[in-house]
């Protein structure tokens, strides 16, 4: 009868024993880091109605006109996705497209044909629409010596007689011309550049302050690259027509919005082949600025 209530009380003790285990593995203390949690053993408790103010957005997501946002960071946001970037510089060639190309490339080959239209775009994008274009009030001939290796000796001759003039006098509206880039203008207000249509640019006027570590330029597009063979010259030459365009971010003050102002281009460039698929621009017949427009900043 003793041995009875032993094994009795044995019995109880390990039942006693089994129910701890369980209640230890399944108790939400974080213990057991791949435990299942389901409603039967996790339960939330009533809450009123939250009245607490949403949390603020951050400053550096806030509109100001002291930067450029975030959004138009990195290299020429907004480029075609067939394009590729290699190192700081973009690789247009792969969203080039031509028209009108027959002839040239029974002279001078597919591949150097299609070289010759990457090169006008390269030189409307990289050259043209520059970080350069930022209004400032004077410039130096350095400043503009990244032109230099897309032109022919001949024709960077002509050029750094212009870059001499538009050096001496930036405000003259023809020596600007002369130089084939957009160069934005802007009277100072209320500490920043005047961009056009109630917009400014961003950061203290005349200054890239309000551009570090953003995109001047964004958005770009282009037309399909018109070329044609010109033979006034003993050497035939290519003639690349185009129309581009590409935007500037600026800052709505009125809105406090992000905006941006896009500058179309038509190009009419004329390049010499230097061989192989390499080409150099010789000069250009047009190489104007249509009107800007402005819109809400978007980055396609």
């Amino acid at each position: 009868m003793k041995s009875k209530w032993i094994t009795v009380l044995a019995g109880a003790i390990a039942a006693v024993v089994a129910v701890s285990v369980v209640v230890g593995l399944t108790a939400p203390d974080g213990s057991v880091g791949n435990t299942t949690r389901t409603a039967a053993t996790i339960t939330t408790p009533s809450r009123a109605p939250s009245s607490a103010t949403p949390t603020p957005t951050p400053a550096e997501d806030q509109p100001t006109a002291d930067r450029a946002p975030a959004t138009v960071r990195g290299t020429w946001p907004g480029r075609p996705a067939a394009t590729k970037v290699r190192g700081s510089r973009v690789d247009w060639c792969p969203a080039v497209h031509m028209e009108g190309a027959a002839e040239a490339e029974r002279v001078f080959g597919t591949g150097a044909t299609r070289a010759a239209a990457c090169a006008a775009v390269r030189f409307v994008l990289d050259r043209r629409y520059s970080r350069i274009s930022l209004p400032r009030r004077s410039y130096t001939a350095a400043d503009l010596d990244f032109i230099r290796p897309a032109l022919t000796d001949t024709a960077a001759a002509t050029y750094r007689s212009r870059v001499a003039w538009f050096v001496a006098a930036p405000s003259d509206t023809a020596a600007r011309a002369g130089l084939g880039l957009v160069l934005l203008r802007g009277t100072s207000t209320a500490g920043h550049a005047d961009a056009g249509r109630g917009r400014v640019f961003y950061g203290p006027a005349h200054t890239t302050t309000g551009y570090r570590g953003r995109s001047a330029w964004i958005n770009p597009t282009w037309s399909r690259v018109s070329i044609r063979v010109d033979r006034a010259k003993a050497t035939p030459r290519i003639v690349a027509t185009l129309d581009a365009s590409a935007a500037v971010p600026v800052f709505n003050p009125a809105k406090d919005t992000d905006d941006m102002m896009t500058v179309p281009t038509r190009a009419r460039l004329i390049l010499r082949h230097q061989g192989g698929q390499s080409w150099l621009i010789g000069g250009w017949d047009s190489l104007t600025t249509g009107p800007s427009t402005y819109a809400r900043l978007t980055v396609r």
